[in-house]
């Protein structure tokens, strides 16, 4: 029987899976299968990130290791060795079991016997410099996107609905997306009338909105992610997860501030009753604002036949389903009949806004609205706090490219101790 050579392909990410590396990666070791007068056996993790894996979330290359320990695989192809790992631990364990079933791994820089002790030694070197020049390229490439976003483009990836990517010469800038923003504004205009995310889900398929990703079909978490975004408010928040960086750029604004409220208001509630408010086929006039003294808000129940009507605390529903702590308890043990409680509380409310003399003492007491101010005092408050914030936004550019200067020093190994260059970014993040 003809040896065989397996052949082991992957890609970094999902993008290239369909593309050429992975094509390349089989057709080169194919080609040396038949050079080596063996058949071939092709085996694909297609777009797998290998810098952070562990063999759990590797299927295809755990089961090459089961096929070692079987001693079925005796000829491993790979187009280099960072393909099978890039990680220290994970390449060392795929490394003992190619040393112990006396597996030959063949890359692009030619034949390895994983038995032979100089030949070993080479192929931990090898790997060595991979994940070196993988590091290297990782910051490279991170310092690389600090600079582009401080610059107000675009650092790289699908871009929020409602917007679309526009090119000065020197990089790309998120600017409104005049057909998509509409229907942004529209679902969160239909969102804070109270329609449900089904039917404005249904009405953006109706009129044929594709989302970001040319889907034609929208889902709940999609939708969610939207009435969830700021970045419509007109900012684009950027933060560099090793420093904990952020840099905040303007972008064109298709929300209303006053608008976003809304929605943030009616997404909270709907959180805390966890979609109770859609199930409810029944009216009431003040269940949504009325909260129980533990924390929860407050359940309704009318029951025409047996004649109930009752506000309650469903704490101990909730716990049931596990949707609260188990820890947590409620000492109300009673009902408010819906009837009683809805004519006090209207009562008071119209008590409270009759009253406008008092009204208008308590605001004063409590807020600067009532007090009469000129338009040169409160000019004069702009400004300061315009002053102010350009202040404080100059300091804050400043301090960023001294982390940018950090990390690019400590890269370039110019500190005399890890101690030095861990204090200099301490100091500059607390700032």
């Amino acid at each position: 029987m003809k040896e065989k050579l397996f052949i082991y392909s992957r890609v970094s990410s999902s993008i290239q899976e369909e593309g050429s590396s992975i094509r390349t990666q089989q057709e080169i070791g194919i080609e040396l299968a038949k050079k080596l007068e063996m058949d071939y056996e092709i085996h694909n993790e297609g777009g797998m990130s290998s810098s952070k894996d562990t063999l759990d979330n590797r299927p295809v290359i755990l089961n090459l290791l089961r096929l070692m320990d079987e001693k079925i695989v005796k000829n491993l192809y790979v187009w280099n060795t960072d393909r099978l790992s890039r990680n220290q631990i994970t390449w060392y364990t795929i490394r003992q079991k190619m040393v112990k079933n006396d597996v030959v791994l063949y890359t692009s820089n030619g034949k390895h016997t994983t038995t032979d002790f100089m030949e070993n030694m080479i192929l931990g070197i090898l790997s060595e410099v991979s994940q070196y020049d993988n590091k290297v390229r990782t910051e490279r490439s991170r310092l690389g996107k600090i600079e582009v976003v401080k610059k107000n483009y675009w650092r790289g990836g699908d871009t929020p609905f409602g917007y679309k990517l526009e090119s000065d010469g020197k990089g790309n800038k998120l600017v409104e997306n005049k057909i998509e923003s509409k229907w942004v504004q529209f679902i969160y205009s239909e969102y804070a009338k109270g329609t449900s995310l089904k039917d404005i889900k249904s009405l953006l398929e109706r009129n044929h909105i594709k989302t970001r990703r040319e889907n034609e079909k929208w889902s709940m978490g999609s939708l969610q992610v939207i009435l969830k975004n700021q970045t419509y408010l007109g900012f684009d928040h950027f933060t560099d997860k090793k420093t904990n960086l952020t840099i905040k750029n303007n972008i064109p604004q298709l929300i209303s501030n006053k608008l976003w409220n809304e929605v943030q208001e009616r997404r909270k509630l709907m959180l805390l009753r966890k979609g109770q408010l859609n199930k409810t086929k029944k009216f009431y006039l003040f269940r949504d604002f009325l909260f129980c003294s533990c924390g929860t808000p407050m359940g309704g129940r009318i029951k025409e036949d047996k004649n109930v009507r009752h506000y309650y605390c469903p704490l101990s529903e909730r716990r049931f389903n596990n949707s609260y702590k188990k820890d947590e308890t409620c000492e109300m043990k009673r009902c408010l009949n819906i009837p009683t409680t809805d004519k006090i509380i209207w009562n008071k409310i119209v008590d409270i806004l009759g009253d406008t003399l008092k009204l208008k003492e308590t605001l004063k007491e409590k807020t600067i609205i009532g007090k009469s101010m000129t338009s040169k005092e409160v000019k004069k408050i702009i400004k300061e706090k315009d002053l102010k914030i350009t202040e404080l936004t100059k300091t804050k550019n400043k301090l960023e490219k001294g982390l940018v200067t950090v990390e690019t020093e400590n890269i370039l190994n110019k500190y005399p101790s890890n101690e030095v260059y861990r204090s200099l970014k301490r100091d500059l993040t607390k700032k």
